[in-house]
This record gives structure tokens, C-alpha cells and sequence, in this order.
């Protein structure tokens, strides 16, 4: 975890503040002119209200060219990015032909897959022109090719799980699965620094949602005891059940998770365990298959394990790997796999290459010379 020092934070703060005192003092002269032309919005309601409005117009356009700026190369470790200019106070903003070279740090790409490479890049090509560039299709109607099968199998061996189900979203794995793993009646219980992705989802469930201390077992471990002895609300009937939900490693803070003590506790109250390894997968581990080959847990005591494939194998999506039996009904009812497009067969394969290549099926040592412990740094940026 990075610690930031005192006087940057303060200062920081004092910059913010100073911005929105002047804002509100340009405000309230705003307003008095409005009311003097009179409203112009015909009867529709303002778009944006309140401190929304105010933080874009008065404190984001100030900034706005610090972000999205578009970028004309791959995005590798370094990449070139197209210059813009404003003559309105950075209400709009043009292109122009200048171009810089940045150190790439806002990127996923802890391996290096997203740019060109000598084994991927040829097949992803192959199976552009076998597949073309997508099905069009949800994974039941006509989505489903042999790449799809293949990837899920790959999957499935990597994280060592008896069978995996993959979608076209990282983000949707979590929103879309949670609620068809439990509903009214069950009890959620998780991390309160978990992905905005994973409190979607679980709120989405309708179950009952707990959260204990960040990456704290023993605080799990006391919300599991209170919880169960008490049952649901206002009937105290039991649980009709229980999944504890952790990441493999923050993203926004770099921290490995507590996984041993933390799947002993679960094993203890006989509960599941749902593990997010969206940032850890690939990263981490002797050869890269995450906190459970790290931490040296056996992921038959791990339930259910998620990731995705937007961080180390440079494409996109997600997967969820478990039993037999689960990957089954998630098949028949999750809307991710029911409704959705399929990946891309060219991501597809980008993964199963990438894949490969950790695993030295490649034919090279270059998934053995991969430093993995550092990748914790770069997914800590």
C-alpha cells in the first residue's frame, strides 16, 4: 500500500478548497444573471443538479485535458498521444498533428500482451480471418464456436477448477453472476473495499448484505458468528445461505488478501467462498496462476473463483470457474451467458495464446521468465 505524504495531501485539499470557494462566489453572480434573462430550459428538467453540475463545470472543464486524451498507438509501455488545444476554456477541445511519447501507467497491461507479440498476435490474426470479428450472437443462439469451448477448457486447467464459463465483460461477471448465485434469503458478506462491480452485484441479488474490516479475519470471523446465531431478520429463520466475498489482490490499494485465514474461517461456519482475482490471476503465483498458488491455498477449498481477462492476458472479459454442476446452471441462467454477445473469437484466442505462453506451451521459456512478485507493483499503480 502507498502512503501519501502529509504535505501533498494537504495541499491537495487546500487546492480543492480554494477552487470551490471561488466556484460557488462565480456561482452565485451565475444565478443572479439566470434569473435576470430568465429560464431557458422550456419546461425540461436541468440534465445535471446540485454539486454535479457544479464540479464539471467549475473544477473538472479546468482540467479536462489531463484526462482522455487519445492516444494514436498501441498502448504498450509507452505510447504516443495526440496533443489538443482549447480557445474556450477547455469547453471543447481540437486536435492538432502534435504528437507525444508518455510512459504508459493508466494500462492493465501487466504482461505485455496487449501490444504485438511473436506468438500471439499471429493466431489472434488466424482466427480473425477463420471467425471474423464476432459472432453477433449470444452464447446460446449462435454465439458458441469451437474457440469458446476451447477457452473455457483452458481456462478451467489454468486456475485448477473442474470447469469455467467466461462472458465478453469483466465488469458484468460480478454485476450479472452474483444475483443468480443467491437471492432473498441469503446473506452476502463482504469486504468493505471490494469492487464497485461486486457491491452491484450483490445489491442487485436481493439478498442481505454485511461487510467486515478490510482484509481483517478476525472481524470476518465475528459478523459470521453474530449473523448466523441471529438468522435472517424479523423471522431469525436460518440463513438459506451464505457466500463470503474477497479479491485476490485491491486494486485500488495493492494489498494481497488474507486468503488462508480467511477460507479456514469459511471452512469453519461452512460457508462459501467467492474469490475475485481480477488483478491477481496471471500476476502472481510461481507460474502466474494467482493468490491460491501464491498463498499456498488449495482452490478445491476456494468455491467459486472469478477474474478477468483485461489485466494480464491483454484482452477482454471475464470467467467464473468452479464445479461441474455450477458452471452448469450458471449456463442455463445467467444473463451474461443467455443474453449478452459471446467474446470476440480474436479475444478468445488472445487469451488461449496468452495462456500458453505462461504456461511454457509455447515452446519458449518466456512464461518462466516472467516476473510475477513484481507484477504486484504495477497492479498497485
Amino acid at each position: 500500500m502507498i502512503t501519501i505524504p502529509y504535505l501533498t495531501a494537504l495541499t491537495t485539499y487546500f487546492s480543492y478548497g480554494l477552487l470551490f470557494a471561488f466556484g460557488q462566489f462565480r456561482e452565485f453572480f451565475r444565478k443572479i444573471f439566470d434569473w435576470w434573462r430568465g429560464n431557458n430550459l422550456q419546461g425540461y428538467a436541468p440534465i445535471c443538479l446540485g454539486l454535479e453540475d457544479f464540479y464539471i463545470r467549475r473544477l473538472y472543464l479546468r482540467v479536462q485535458d489531463c484526462f482522455g486524451r487519445p492516444i494514436c498507438s498501441p498502448p504498450d509501455a509507452w505510447f504516443d498521444v495526440v496533443e489538443r488545444l482549447s480557445n474556450d476554456n477547455n469547453k471543447t477541445l481540437k486536435r492538432t498533428t502534435k504528437v507525444s511519447r508518455c510512459l504508459n501507467l493508466g494500462s492493465y497491461n501487466y504482461l505485455g500482451f496487449a501490444a504485438s507479440d511473436e506468438y500471439c498476435t499471429p493466431r489472434v490474426i488466424e482466427s480473425l480471418k477463420k471467425y471474423s470479428a464476432s459472432t453477433c450472437s449470444a452464447r446460446v443462439d449462435g454465439g458458441t464456436t469451437s474457440i469458446h469451448m476451447e477457452l473455457e477448457e483452458c481456462v478451467a486447467n489454468f486456475v485448477g477448477k473442474p470447469a469455467a464459463i467466461v462472458t465478453g465483460m469483466g465488469y458484468v461477471t460480478n454485476s450479472a453472476i452474483l444475483p443468480v448465485l443467491i437471492g432473498k434469503g441469503g446473506l452476502i458478506i463482504s469486504d468493505s473495499l471490494n469492487h464497485n462491480s461486486i457491491v452491484n452485484g450483490a445489491r442487485g441479488s436481493g439478498a442481505t448484505i454485511r461487510v467486515f474490516q478490510h482484509n481483517t479475519p478476525s472481524h470476518l470471523e465475528k459478523v459470521l458468528r453474530e449473523h448466523i446465531a441471529e438468522g435472517q431478520p424479523r423471522t431469525h429463520r436460518p440463513w438459506k445461505k451464505i457466500i463470503v466475498i474477497v479479491e485476490g489482490i485491491y486494486s485500488m490499494e495493492g494489498e494481497l488478501c488474507q486468503l488462508p485465514e480467511i477460507v479456514a474461517i469459511c471452512k469453519k461456519y461452512k460457508v462459501y467462498v467467492y474469490l475475485d482475482e481480477a488483478h491477481s490471476i496471471g500476476a502472481v503465483g510461481k507460474s502466474g496462476r494467482g493468490v491460491c498458488e501464491l498463498l499456498g491455498v488449495d482452490t478445491a477449498d476456494v468455491d467459486i473463483m472469478m477474474g478477468t481477462f483485461t489485466k494480464s492476458f491483454g484482452s477482454c472479459g471475464g470467467y467464473i470457474a468452479g464445479s461441474k454442476e455450477l458452471i452448469e446452471y450458471l449456463k442455463y441462467s445467467c444473463p451474461a451467458h443467455l443474453y449478452a454477445t459471446s467474446i470476440s473469437p480474436p479475444a478468445a484466442q488472445q487469451i488461449i495464446s496468452a495462456i500458453k505462453v505462461i504456461l511454457g506451451e509455447d515452446g519458449t521459456s518466456r512464461g518462466q521468465n516472467f516476473d510475477y512478485q513484481n507484477s504486484l507493483l504495477v497492479s498497485s499503480l
